[in-house]
């Protein structure tokens, strides 16, 4: 079995960032359909940002989707498995001397788990953010978002008080949100009754399964309209009607319209002939 060291990575490397302590990297994967067993040498985090994949482990399996931390302690065995769409996902290796210093508190960070709540979710979009500015105040901010994770962690307990057919539920639509979905289509496939799947589901995660299509569809045209395509391609891409539609629902969600966000990023719109 192969073991990793700091910042060794299956996958394409986007970007690397060394963050005070904490080294972070962007990863693009998806070349090939899965990865073989294997252990990092360090504990680390993974955001997932787009795209989803399941991660089988020495005592069974998680569903990786987007906005998921998942925490890997050290020289956990692990594989994964790649659906169709290319994931991308922010690693973060601690240094070594500050999980020591948690470890003095009472925390620690021995346990695998899969958190995905609205905090922890806004946590990781946070550490992206801090990850793309990189400025003289990210490492002290990076290392509040790390203390505010393993405090948040603690309050929810770990993955094991989800129910499997909920985390089911969660990963059908990390993996189905661009195309039709239908809450008792998919309160059928869990073996759920649809109000029984509602009210869960806002309970765990903070919001509605439409809520959460929406989002990921409008994560998806970000992720598209970086890469620069034209906004009719990212509409189409990430399932609304028509370019309408995805303004409409991008104002809603992120303050401005996609035309504004691109601007923001300073990208020039892609031709479709190009």
């Amino acid at each position: 079995m192969t073991t990793l060291t700091r910042d060794q990575f299956f996958g394409v490397r986007v970007a690397a960032r060394q963050i005070g302590g904490f080294a972070l990297s962007l990863t693009r994967y998806g070349d090939r359909p899965a990865i073989p067993w294997h252990a990092h040498d360090e504990a680390y985090l993974t955001f997932v940002v787009s795209g989803s994949y399941r991660e089988r482990l020495a005592g069974g399996a998680r569903d990786c989707v987007p906005r998921a931390l998942v925490l890997h302690p050290a020289g956990e065995r692990h594989a994964d498995e790649f659906a169709s769409r290319s994931a991308v996902c922010l690693n973060l290796h601690f240094d070594s001397s500050w999980l020591r210093s948690l470890a003095t508190r009472g925390d620690s960070f021995e346990r695998s788990a899969i958190l995905f709540t609205p905090a922890t979710s806004s946590i990781g979009a946070r550490l992206g953010r801090e990850f793309r500015r990189n400025d003289a105040l990210s490492p002290i901010a990076v290392e509040g978002l790390l203390l505010e994770l393993f405090a948040e962690a603690s309050r929810a307990g770990a993955e094991g008080r989800v129910p499997a057919w909920l985390r089911k539920a969660r990963a059908i639509v990390g993996q189905r949100f661009a195309g039709p979905l239908a809450l008792g289509e998919l309160a059928r496939e869990v073996g759920i009754h649809p109000v029984h799947l509602a009210r869960a589901f806002r309970r765990h995660y903070g919001c509605t399964v439409g809520d959460l299509q929406r989002e990921l569809r409008v994560e998806l045209a970000r992720e598209r309209i970086r890469a620069g395509a034209a906004l009719a391609d990212v509409a189409s891409e990430a399932g609304f009607a028509d370019q309408s539609h995805l303004t409409r629902t991008f104002r809603i969600i992120t303050g401005m319209t996609p035309a504004e966000y691109r601007r923001s990023f300073g990208l020039r719109r892609q031709s479709r002939c190009s």
